[in-house]
């Protein structure tokens, strides 16, 4: 899943309407257009980051250039950084780079080739004389994100969804309500009003909410941060003290709080009597589709929360991991999806001779096979009979041995006088 579209994304320099968002517009061409690509001045090592307002296991980016680089064929090198680290420095982890010629309009792919975390993915250009960076598309693709197909839909309120660090959040602007309304509401539909806060969540909806109100920015939303009446102690709805706020500017009189369009979406108090919009926080109700390893079989009777699931690996197969998997209130399956082991061979040892004979028990001579030693008449059989074929591809033993029937009673014979 694509986490950049929409973001906040940031540039070294903006060249004439070539603004850093147009990067993640969802928008891309194949060729320069100024109303959908970025554009930087012409300068040294120019670069481009996007903030994805929470860290994310990134597998993927793909850079779409809206110009060429470099002429007379001289090539350029593209190092694509994820971390959590100042985005516009070179602290952060190299997911991937590549060094070569940059085409206009033509996408370039990063397969991280570690695992990198972070909230920042940045671009960073290096090239032998100062250039104009433009990019007119970027996509940075993860699989640990909650998709809102796995939030709750409610049809009697028209609600606008969004999801952070595995939670869903539901943005109610159609119908105002008092906070105790907006409250009750919350908790009716199985949620609860905002009642938590951290520098990234507060990112997190003040973004959510320009991108829904940049053209009525005057449309308020409740926060759960109240006051204790006669004191200045402010306390979530929840009971829990609010020790982290993001205030405009000190309250006043007030006792309730919202989050405030004319203020950057920053904190401001209110009369608890005003109808607002609100903000219902839920947890997911079921998982994303779990997956499926190669030779094997996966029940799923539901993707419920709670629910469990359970992997078989085929016949010959060795299964490496977890045999059920539970879906969790974040959204996601427990642990992480096993393995079966591909079917191997295991050779016989070259002592192999007419002497001795063997049989495949299964027909088979890989994970779990048995195989049966015999002797040819006057021979007798030495060592363990069968020997199964062990997870280690090696069998659980070595092969017996084949002795002569006179060669036979004479070493029991020694070891019948030896016990004596």
């Amino acid at each position: 899943m694509n986490v950049a579209a929409g973001k906040a994304a940031m540039q070294s320099s903006i060249f004439s309407k070539g603004v850093p968002q147009k990067a993640v517009d969802g928008s891309t061409s194949r060729t320069y257009g100024a109303d959908t690509c970025t554009l930087t001045e012409v300068e040294d090592a120019p670069w481009w980051y996007v903030n994805l307002l929470e860290p994310f296991l990134v597998q993927l980016v793909r850079v779409d250039f809206g110009r060429s680089c470099c002429a007379n064929g001289v090539p350029a090198t593209v190092i694509v950084r994820v971390g959590n680290s100042r985005p516009d420095l070179t602290a952060n982890p190299i997911c991937n780079r590549f060094s070569g010629k940059i085409e206009e309009g033509r996408p370039l792919f990063f397969p991280c080739t570690s695992t990198v975390t972070g909230a920042f993915v940045s671009v960073h250009v290096e090239t032998p004389t100062p250039f104009s960076l433009s990019i007119c598309e970027t996509f940075v693709y993860t699989d640990q994100v909650t998709p809102v197909e796995q939030c709750p839909e409610f049809d009697q309120e028209a609600a606008s969804v969004a999801t952070y660090n595995g939670k869903c959040y539901l943005f109610y602007n159609k119908g105002p309500r008092t906070l105790d309304s907006a409250t009750k509401f919350c908790s009716l539909q199985g949620g609860s009003l905002i009642h938590d806060t951290s520098p990234a969540l507060q990112g997190f909806l003040s973004w959510e909410l320009y991108k829904r109100h940049r053209k009525n920015p005057g449309s308020d939303y409740w926060n759960g941060a109240v006051r204790v009446p006669g004191s200045r102690d402010w306390k979530w709805v929840d009971g829990k003290d609010v020790t982290i706020s993001f205030w405009s500017q000190p309250p006043k009189e007030n006792n309730c709080s919202k989050f405030d369009g004319k203020n950057g979406w920053l904190w401001s108090d209110t009369e608890c009597t005003n109808e607002l919009n609100y903000i219902c926080e839920h947890r997911p109700v079921i998982c994303s589709k779990p997956e499926r390893p190669a030779n094997s079989t996966l029940l799923v009777r539901a993707n419920a929360v709670g629910s469990t699931i359970e992997y078989q690996c085929n016949p010959g197969h060795l299964l490496l991991g977890p045999a059920t998997r539970t879906c969790q209130p974040s959204g996601f399956f427990s642990e992480f999806a096993p393995k079966c082991s591909c079917k191997f061979r295991v050779r016989f040892s070259s002592q192999h001779t007419q002497r001795r004979l063997l049989l495949l028990l299964n027909g088979t001579k890989h994970f779990q096979s048995v195989v049966q030693y015999f002797c040819q008449d006057s021979y007798v059989l030495w060592a363990k009979r069968n020997l199964m074929c062990d997870a280690d591809r090696k069998w659980d033993g070595p092969p017996p041995r084949c002795d002569r029937t006179y060669r036979a009673f004479t070493t029991l014979l020694m070891l019948q006088m030896l016990l004596q």
